[in-house]
């Protein structure tokens, strides 16, 4: 009988840290005790979830509070609702975070709910089209500018004193590689791709300026990647969605797209300790496509 329950002991033993290491290498817990900031989190239901609703849901995954932010109720409450449904713990807030006095909102209410942030993370977005130079008017110049970069100004010009208060921060700007190369030969995606370009530089200056001051600031150089937003502006284009797909994962040297989890996961590693010493960096998750050229 004895050599049954030490072997049942051993057993349940084994179990334990076979479950233990499994959590760990799904990085469960990795982020407890976070609280983490989404700006640019959500779809409508109907979209299924995207980068930024991704995002929200894999650190809350790994053990952060999060608090997902859209400019549309429905996206901050979906987001949040799928959250809840896995037990974890997310807060909806609605904001446009390219206004100065809603971003300050946004901060005073993190504070007042969970005592302030640990990470910021902008994952917004203005349309990314590649609609070529000729259809750019000074308004939709100016509109595309303001949220793909000066969004991100005005959450790291109210985080940032935050952070510095606290003696830490991590911060992670959602970018494109279309920032750096050209996306094919064709129409590119010109305010998309300037403004942030502009953001991730800023980002990564924000890194070397405050790092001594416990602040890290990173940027994902984000490639194809399939999901909400690339449905949506397939559909308003009125073209095929298959044809399509087929053509953005011949662009990817990996062969396929990229799927909005494996972007999230980056952003849940660069949140963590372990990844202590990666600061005022990019981080390409393109599946090689900045890597290579397009033809034979």
């Amino acid at each position: 009988m004895a050599g049954m329950a030490l072997a049942g002991a051993m057993g349940r033993a084994g179990g334990l840290l076979i479950r233990r290491g499994y959590a760990a290498a799904a990085g469960f817990g990795r982020l407890d005790g976070r609280v983490a900031v989404v700006a640019g989190a959500g779809n409508p239901a109907s979209e299924g979830h995207g980068i930024g609703a991704m995002t929200s849901l894999v650190l809350a995954r790994q053990g952060a509070r999060v608090v997902s932010v859209s400019n549309a109720a429905e996206n901050a409450e979906t987001i949040t609702q799928a959250i809840r449904d896995e037990g974890l713990e997310g807060l909806a807030h609605v904001a446009d975070v390219t206004k100065s006095n809603q971003v300050t909102d946004l901060l005073e209410r993190v504070k007042a709910e969970y005592g302030g942030a640990d990470i910021l993370i902008n994952a917004g977005v203005h349309n990314a089209q590649p609609n070529g130079f000729k259809k750019i008017t000074e308004e939709y110049w100016k509109d595309a500018i303001d949220v793909n970069l000066h969004a991100q100004f005005q959450l790291i010009h109210q985080f940032v004193p935050h952070f510095e208060e606290r003696g830490s921060g991590c911060i992670v700007h959602f970018t494109t590689v279309a920032g750096s190369v050209g996306l094919g030969l064709g129409k590119q995606r010109h305010p998309y791709a300037a403004g942030k370009a502009a953001a991730a530089v800023l980002t990564k200056r924000i890194g070397v300026e405050y790092a001594k001051k416990g602040i890290r600031s990173n940027v994902i150089q984000i490639g194809y990647v399939s999901g909400p937003l690339v449905n949506r502006a397939v559909a308003a284009g009125g073209a095929d969605l298959g044809a399509v797909t087929a053509t953005r994962d011949s662009y990817v040297p990996r062969g396929r797209q990229g799927q909005p989890e494996e972007i999230a996961n980056v952003a849940a590693f660069l949140c963590s300790e372990e990844a202590s010493f990666i600061n005022a960096s990019d981080i390409f998750a393109d599946g090689g496509s900045a890597g290579c050229t397009y033809g034979p």
